[in-house]
């Protein structure tokens, strides 16, 4: 236990010293004490409670206003949903019908996942976070709102929005052991380098890998950035899945048709490594399945905010205090007049 006010303990020792030296006056109003009984017994004990109980209560009610307090707790604030970073290809050939198509199956996702943390990144030629995953669906559907076509730039990394989403989900627990910066350096290789897997080891560790998952709303072409296969490995060795929601684009690619439909298989195969699959958005029946896949994704619990605080215990002694003071008065003036 600890004292928010520690220097006010010191009203205890004059207090200390009064106990001691207190000398009690007492006297009878009688002429006479001939037909006056001496207090004997139990009450003759009572008789001298008054000065211990008065004192006791001084003793608490500075105690109280010392402001004791626990030590430093640590207190969290969860639910069980899922975490899930909402990622958006605003690249040029996402303007018009695309972009529109994709805001509005992103709306519908929001308004249905009112237990889960939703996060949003855009990417084109590079990719940035949004939101952070929250629960604010207000702040969600306002940033939604904004996205636009060739946000970013006019190309396609899905590679980086996929990684810039993994760094979405972990932005917390990456402090000073890890860097954005080093992580996609050690993905961007032929294998998942030392540094990569440290990073997944110390996450199993924490226990954090449970219900969180990417989805990619793109027309599954990209033309710049890493290729999205790295990422993808990265999320398959943690157990994390992705989906992709795909749109037709709008406007030009600038990738020849053969490349893009390899890419768009190369990302379909590279999805369902995870787990995950991947969803055409004009086709209504598919999107209605998409939103039940997600739906039977187990919750867990996740830890929203982790706050160090201190439980005030001043109470405790203040009832104490006032408990000894109204026992010193029923003492003094009833107790001691009962014959």
């Amino acid at each position: 236990m600890t004292f928010a006010n520690p220097l006010l303990l010191l009203l205890l020792i004059p207090f200390g010293l009064l106990y001691f030296f207190w000398k009690e006056r007492k006297f009878l109003g009688y002429s006479s004490l001939h037909h006056v009984r001496k207090p004997a017994g139990f009450k003759m004990v009572v008789a001298h409670l008054p000065k211990p109980v008065f004192f006791g209560a001084v003793f608490f009610a500075i105690v109280a206003v010392s402001h004791p307090q626990t030590r430093y707790l640590q207190e969290e604030t969860a639910l069980h949903g899922r975490e899930i970073i909402l990622s958006i290809d605003t690249s040029f050939s996402m303007t018009g019908t695309a972009i529109e198509t994709i805001k509005k199956i992103v709306g519908d996702f929001i308004k249905k996942r009112s237990n889960d943390l939703l996060g949003i990144t855009i990417f084109g030629t590079d990719a940035a976070l949004i939101v952070i995953p929250t629960m604010e669906t207000q702040l969600l559907e306002k940033s939604l709102e904004r996205v636009q076509a060739s946000q970013v730039g006019y190309q396609t990394a899905i590679g980086e929005g996929l990684f810039t989403s993994i760094a979405a989900l972990f932005e917390r627990e990456m402090g000073s052991q890890f860097t954005v910066k080093d992580l996609r350096n050690s993905i961007n290789k032929e294998y998942l380098a030392d540094y990569a897997i440290t990073f997944i080891r110390e996450m199993e560790k924490r226990e954090i890998l449970k219900n969180k998952l990417i989805i990619l709303f793109t027309d599954g072409i990209y033309n710049i950035g890493i290729s999205p296969d790295r990422p993808l490995r990265l999320l398959k060795r943690m157990g994390i899945k992705a989906y992709v929601v795909a749109v037709k684009a709008s406007d030009v690619t600038g990738v020849d048709p053969e490349i893009a439909a390899q890419h768009i298989e190369d990302l379909k195969e590279g999805v369902e490594s995870t787990g995950g699959r991947y969803y055409h958005a004009e086709d209504f029946e598919e999107v209605a399945r998409f939103y039940d896949e997600i739906d039977k994704i187990e919750k867990d619990k996740i830890t929203i905010e982790t706050v160090l605080k201190k439980k005030d215990l001043y109470l405790y002694p203040t009832l104490a205090s006032i408990f000894l003071l109204l026992v010193a008065i029923i003492i003094e003036n009833v107790w001691m007049r009962i014959p």
